[in-house]
């Protein structure tokens, strides 16, 4: 594991802070930063049904990073880390290996797959009213792109959508969407070609990195 420098924007009082960029996290890791988000996460769930806020259910509810984390003993896998304070701000899981562009120009080559990404539970409208830093999903999104850039697949990345996470991959990302999979259960497919990662990489220019 290794720890690169970054800036991550506090929300209140709005400042640009020192953050890190933790690289190659190992299982027990997650298997502690689940234990801290899991119930602020299961809590907020919890009060936002007693609200009657069912739209804004979190649809990841019930995920759990100490399971994830049985992944990466796949050498495929990868996970990264934002910790600013010594906590946990943001994870990101990607599979480097046996995922194929849909779009062309690209078509059938390979692509950085992310197979989660989450904020902490205090980063995350409606989760809480007010975040405690902005901007920690795009950070990790850029972060997924540079991977594909270092593996030589040209900033290409694939991932499937929750639906809550539509706007910000289509809109925030620019990422293009496929459509529906069925092979995998039936989620939107959105995907980033390498035209798409330069001008996400370029807009994000300043964000931390």
């Amino acid at each position: 594991m290794s720890a690169i420098p970054i800036k991550i924007v506090r929300h209140q009082p709005r400042e640009v802070v020192d953050a890190v960029l933790l690289t190659d996290l190992l299982p027990g890791v997650l298997i502690e930063t689940e234990k801290e988000w899991g119930p602020i996460r299961r809590e907020a769930g919890r009060r936002l049904h007693r609200q009657g806020r069912f739209q804004d259910l979190p649809e990841h509810f019930a995920w759990d990073w100490g399971m994830k984390s049985q992944k990466l003993q796949f050498l495929a896998y990868m996970c990264f880390g934002i910790e600013y304070a010594q906590k946990m701000q943001g994870l990101l899981m990607v599979k480097v290996a046996g995922n194929y562009a849909r779009l062309d120009p690209d078509k059938g080559k390979e692509l950085v797959y992310v197979d989660y990404l989450e904020a902490a539970p205090w980063n995350v409208v409606p989760l809480v009213d007010e975040p405690g830093f902005r901007g920690i999903g795009p950070m990790l999104m850029k972060t997924a792109v540079e991977l594909s850039y270092d593996e030589g697949f040209h900033g290409r990345v694939g991932l499937h959508s929750l639906p809550q996470a539509e706007e910000f991959y289509r809109d925030t990302c620019g990422m293009q969407g496929c459509g529906q999979d069925p092979n995998y259960q039936n989620l939107p497919y959105y995907e980033m070609t390498r035209d798409i990662a330069q001008r996400f990489t370029s807009k994000s220019k300043g964000d931390g990195k």
